[in-house]
C-alpha cells in the first residue's frame, strides 16, 4: 500500500500534467482560431486573439505591435493583397498543420506551418511558410503575445512548385 505522502504526490503530478494538456489543448485552439476567422471573411475580428502587448512580424508583409494596431493590421490586410488588382474578387484559405507548444507557466511557445491559397478572380497563387509563436496566459484565457512568420515560397498556382523556385529554408 503506498504511503499517504506518495499518493500526495502522485496526485500533484498528476494534476500538473493535466493543466499542461488543457493548456496545450487551449493553445491549439487558439492557433486553430486565427486562419479560421480568415477563412471566415473576419478579418475584422482577428485583433481579439493577441495580448494588449503584441507583436506581429510578418516580415516584408509588414508589422504590428499592440492589439490595437494588429487589429487594423489584419483589417486592412485584404485591400493590401489587393491593391494591384482593385476590381478583382479576393478568396483567402489558410490551413495550419503540425502544431507543436511547449508550455511553461502563464507562457508558452509554439510552432506550426501553413499552406495558403489566395485566389483573385482568374488566377490564385500557392503560399508556404512556419508560424513561430509566443502566447501569454492574460485574464485567465491564452493569447497570442507574438507572431513571427517565415515564408518558404509565393508561386503563381499555373507554374507550380518545381525546384529552382526555391531555396531551403528552416
Amino acid at each position: 500500500m503506498p504511503e499517504q505522502s506518495e499518493i500526495v504526490d502522485l496526485v500533484k503530478s498528476l494534476e500538473e500534467r493535466v493543466r499542461i494538456l488543457e493548456d496545450e489543448r487551449e493553445l491549439n485552439r487558439l492557433r486553430a482560431e486565427l486562419p479560421r476567422r480568415i477563412n471566415d471573411g473576419r478579418w475584422e475580428t482577428v485583433g481579439e486573439l493577441f495580448s494588449t502587448a503584441a507583436h506581429l512580424d510578418y516580415g516584408h508583409l509588414g508589422r504590428a505591435s499592440g492589439r490595437d494596431m494588429i487589429q487594423q493590421y489584419f483589417a486592412a490586410l485584404p485591400g493590401r493583397i489587393q491593391q494591384d488588382r482593385p476590381d478583382s474578387g479576393l478568396l483567402v484559405k489558410q490551413f495550419v498543420h503540425g502544431h507543436e507548444v511547449e508550455v511553461s507557466g502563464n507562457l508558452a511557445t509554439g510552432v506550426s506551418f501553413f499552406e495558403e491559397r489566395v485566389v483573385f478572380d482568374d488566377e490564385s497563387a500557392m503560399v508556404a511558410g512556419k508560424f513561430a509563436d509566443t502566447y501569454v496566459r492574460e485574464g485567465g484565457r491564452w493569447l497570442f503575445a507574438r507572431i513571427e512568420l517565415t515564408l518558404y515560397w509565393v508561386l503563381p498556382h499555373h507554374e507550380g512548385l518545381v525546384r529552382k523556385d526555391f531555396s531551403p529554408q528552416n
